[in-house]
């Protein structure tokens, strides 16, 4: 099947050279031949099965009415730790959520429908969110459906824990699906999966309705082919929701996703982020070299930056965090699931622990061991330690000018400080070894990062398909 980009797509719709239906169906059969077939790479949990009836329905209001967004009738997956309110569990990969139907749809899904999109499927992701266990549990992996398999080549780490997302865009199971991020789940598998990922700034989408690991960290992303497609997806995702107040405190700006690709660049200053003490190979430095080619063409200022890193016990912080937060989440979905605490979850999993919990759940069970009260002296005092360290990546920027940090490696400190991220592969992926680069930003520039990554996106077209 072609690889259409989503603004093809809409194009497509707006031309009736296809319908919704049409291309539903297209998504569907690709997942019927590649999901538990072929390379069997496991990506999605579970296809709506009113998606086409949906479709159908949308193409009559599309004929009468017109569009009700460039999204409408656009199939969507999205990670199966965001509420869906229909006929498909919302589990987190985990067994112990496997009768969950969740009795409302998370804040962006509402958005997101209301929009015209059409919900296709739930994707595979590593349990909990890659919140379960420190024993060598590998990324991808979920007791209620297994391990999620990279698309390029089944040895390549297909990393976490927004796997399936990833991997399902890949294998073009989707045009566009959604991820999320607490430290490093969406631009990981971005970068194993050789696809773009944007994490945007914490606050900017709201996280009611998605299963949690931290209230301080936690967002939803998109997952696409493309920065453009990213944009154009994260634009529908961006709104005030009285259910998650940290979107109420948002920086007031107008976020115009669908045209930030057209922000002009010159004189923009971008920094290149080396880590002291991580040195990398010369084809990452190569890489670099190129990216500065793009943006001096582009007139933009180059600036090697040099950063020594320190350890952050963010882990430490998470235990405390993912208590309070899965035991408040439990009980806004109270009677649709059995599981109403943490501890119901552990328990569950020691009943039959080969099958519920094959690598152990240690850091279930070290965060069950926390009091979960976020007020706690230690616990705050954890906390301040790993925001100061992390809010250094913003003090350097604003401090030097800096527009833009790029590298080659993703760290901690863009997800722990809530600055923006995107994963745009930066070499066709032939070879085992996936390179991307990371386009870190201040807080509330997402708009100017899409145009700076776009830019680079565009230049160097560095993405293949995956050969299937």
């Amino acid at each position: 099947m072609k690889e259409f980009s989503l603004l093809e797509l809409i194009e497509g719709l707006n031309q009736f050279n296809w319908t919704s239906r049409e291309i539903t169906q297209w998504y569907i059969d690709q997942i019927e031949a590649y999901n538990h077939q072929g390379k069997a790479l496991n990506a999605v949990a579970c296809i709506n099965p009113d998606a086409l009836s949906i479709a159908d329905s949308l193409d009559r209001e599309r004929r009468i009415m017109g569009p009700r967004s460039l999204l409408h009738g656009i199939p969507i997956l999205v990670k199966d730790n965001i509420n869906t309110f229909d006929k498909m569990k919302t589990t987190a990969s985990s067994l112990a959520l496997s009768d969950l139907y969740a009795p409302y749809d998370a804040s962006i899904i509402t958005k997101l429908r209301e929009a015209g999109a059409i919900i296709l499927g739930k994707a595979n992701l590593s349990e909990f969110a890659y919140f379960m266990s420190y024993d060598n549990m590998p990324s991808g992996y979920g007791s209620y459906k297994g391990q999620v398999v990279n698309p390029y080549d089944k040895s390549i780490d297909p990393l976490g824990s927004s796997t399936g997302s990833a991997v399902a865009v890949a294998a073009n199971m989707a045009p566009v699906s959604i991820g999320t991020e607490t430290n490093g789940s969406l631009m990981a598998p971005a970068l194993a999966n050789s696809i773009t990922a944007i994490k945007p700034t914490l606050g900017l989408v709201s996280r009611h309705g998605i299963i949690p690991i931290s209230p301080f960290q936690d967002t939803a992303g998109p997952m696409a082919r493309s920065v453009r497609d990213c944009a154009v997806l994260l634009h529908y995702m961006v709104f005030e929701d009285a259910n998650d107040s940290l979107t109420l405190t948002i920086q007031k700006k107008e976020y115009d996703f669908l045209h930030a690709h057209e922000i002009p660049l010159e004189h923009k200053k971008i920094g290149f982020l080396h880590f002291e003490k991580h040195p990398i190979s010369e084809e990452e430095e190569n890489l670099l070299k190129e990216a500065k080619s793009v943006f001096k063409n582009l007139d933009c200022k180059i600036v090697d930056i040099s950063f020594k890193p320190e350890e952050m016990e963010n882990d430490k912080t998470l235990l405390y965090e993912f208590k309070a937060a899965i035991n408040k989440y439990l009980l806004t979905v109270k009677g649709s699931t059995k599981m109403t605490s943490l501890k119901d979850i552990i328990e569950f999993n020691k009943q039959n622990p080969d099958r519920r919990m094959k690598y152990g759940q240690s850091i279930l069970e070290a965060s069950e061991a926390t009091s979960g009260l976020l007020t706690e002296p230690a616990y705050i005092e954890l906390r301040k330690k790993v925001v100061k360290e992390a809010s250094r990546i913003q003090t350097l920027m604003e401090e030097k000018g800096l527009d833009c940090l790029v590298s080659t490696r993703r760290s901690s400190y863009a997800p722990i400080g809530g600055n923006p991220s995107i994963s745009v592969p930066a070499k066709p992926l032939r070879d085992l070894v996936p390179r991307a680069l990371v386009f870190v930003g201040k807080r509330y520039d997402d708009c100017l990062l899409v145009s700076i990554a776009h830019a680079y996106e565009i230049a160097t077209m560095k993405r293949i398909r995956p050969n299937l």
